[in-house]
């Protein structure tokens, strides 16, 4: 079964107990006949401050769609007339339901993208359950997006790290097997031990672990001068 039918199933089982809404309720569910020409709706039919709700109720009965919110979000009324279409959309916009139209094909469509527009207007037509449903799955749905993102994140990050930290290990064994280690100032001779005794680490735990403790961006200085130092004893060897 789709979402739409059993959206539509639940619908139907929600009671009306008012006979004018009733009355709008069927209304809204044969307003969109083939048959009907210059079709425009009789305002007359709206008694009750609630009858346009369930006319909206009907209408979606025989005329609505809804996607299935764990996909996308999209409402949308599907029309013969294009008249009874704006006509709707009118209705609609008095009642800050805030409809979109187009036309696809020889139909008429009125529609609404945003979740939270789809919500208020499942609540205006007395779906209160099913719009709390719609909530619970966006919730879950950017849940999991945001933990995605943060795992995407974190994997990106690592791989970053990961590839800094291969640059400058390769630097210090460079300046090593060139015979340049005993020519490095202390405080380089110190972060190039401990980049190579500490590889799992990041250049903020080395800084806590130096002596005396530097920030992330003073060892980032200190490990940009070794990759430096490193280049130049390349070029000096090859002669550039």
């Amino acid at each position: 079964m789709s979402y739409s039918k059993e959206f539509r199933d639940l619908l139907a089982k929600i009671k009306i107990r008012r006979k004018c809404c009733k009355y709008a309720f069927t209304y809204g569910f044969t307003a969109d006949s083939k048959n009907a020409s210059d079709f425009i709706i009789n305002r007359d039919i709206f008694v009750c401050q609630n009858c346009k709700r369930y006319f909206f109720r009907g209408l979606f009965l025989f005329a609505g769609n809804i996607a299935d919110p764990k996909k996308t979000y999209h409402l949308e009324f599907v029309i013969f007339h294009k008249n009874l279409a704006l006509d709707i959309k009118d209705i609609a916009n008095s009642e800050s339901i805030f409809l979109k139209y187009i036309k696809r094909r020889n139909r008429h469509v009125l529609y609404l993208k945003s979740s939270e527009q789809i919500e208020d207007f499942l609540y205006y037509i007395h779906a209160e359950k099913i719009s709390f449903d719609l909530m619970e799955t966006k919730i879950l749905k950017d849940f999991r997006n945001n933990a995605n993102r943060i795992t995407n994140f974190e994997n990106a990050n690592l791989e970053k790290i990961s590839k800094a930290s291969a640059e400058q290990i390769e630097a210090v064994k460079s300046i090593i097997k060139k015979g340049g280690f005993n020519s490095l100032p202390d405080e380089l001779k110190q972060t190039a031990k401990l980049r190579l005794k500490y590889i799992e680490m990041s250049i903020r735990e080395i800084g806590e672990i130096s002596n005396p403790p530097l920030s992330k961006s003073g060892i980032t200085h200190r490990m940009e001068r070794i990759i430096d130092i490193a280049k130049d004893l390349k070029d000096l060897k090859e002669g550039k």
